[in-house]
């Protein structure tokens, strides 16, 4: 019988090493290569979110990033495409202080990045309002009371309901999808696109919605509630 002798059995080891690594390697190529599913937002979507941290015309300078976390889930088609909780980044598109030379302050803000499990995900949207932070409900002790009823009554989120139900207990889908764009602007014209004192939305100059005031510095706290529609992946 023919004995291997120790080179044979060095070289058949490393051709066996080398057909090992060149599996291996072309099994990581096929994992790296396989795109994750991406995701897109429909055109007109109603985003409902919050700041999570306070924005001061003050301070911040145009690319300052700016940063939001959803509070309703945005759906499509009848399913859930991103969760409550999902993280939204944005930038300071213009920053401007109140002066007496310069009596109106203004602060762009723009959102352009959703993070999700699969990595950020980028999209164009259109300021449409600003609410102000929820304040903490306190309980009313029962009995007579010059007060009327609706000061007795604990204060409510400032976003409508998302079914439009009675329940006062939140709900985290988001009707957008449901309801027609054209229903969402006449509520807005109503209800005007902010009711923080003495802000306001306007024009700016890249096209853009940016927070005025003639009154003072803008500054969004954090916590505000920002709505945002989707116009663009």
């Amino acid at each position: 019988m023919t004995s291997v002798g120790p080179d044979m059995r060095s070289i058949f080891q490393a051709t066996f090493l080398a057909i090992l690594i060149s599996m291996g390697c072309a099994a990581s190529a096929l994992r790296v290569g396989t795109p994750p599913s991406q995701l897109r937002l429909e055109n007109g979507s109603i985003l409902y979110a919050e700041l999570t941290k306070t924005v001061d015309a003050k301070k911040a300078k145009a690319g300052d990033p700016v940063k939001a976390v959803l509070v309703f889930d945005v759906l499509a088609h009848g399913k859930i495409v991103l969760r409550h909780d999902s993280k939204l980044l944005g930038h300071v598109t213009e920053a401007q202080i109140h002066s007496k030379d310069s009596p109106e302050s203004r602060l762009g803000i723009v959102f352009d990045k959703v993070i999700t499990r699969d990595g950020e995900v980028p999209f164009e949207s259109k300021l449409l309002a600003i609410r102000p932070a929820e304040r903490p409900a306190f309980d009313v002790p029962q009995g007579p009371s010059p007060m009327s009823n609706s000061a007795q009554a604990p204060m409510q989120g400032n976003y409508p309901s998302p079914q439009g139900g009675g329940s006062s207990a939140p709900r985290r889908t988001n009707p957008s999808l449901r309801d027609t764009m054209n229903s969402r602007d006449r509520e807005i014209a109503q209800s005007g696109p902010t009711d923080i004192d003495g802000l306001s939305l306007s024009s700016g100059a890249n096209g853009g919605q940016t927070i005025v005031s003639t009154q003072r510095t803008v500054k969004l706290d954090s916590g505000v509630k920002v709505e945002l529609r989707v116009t663009g992946p």
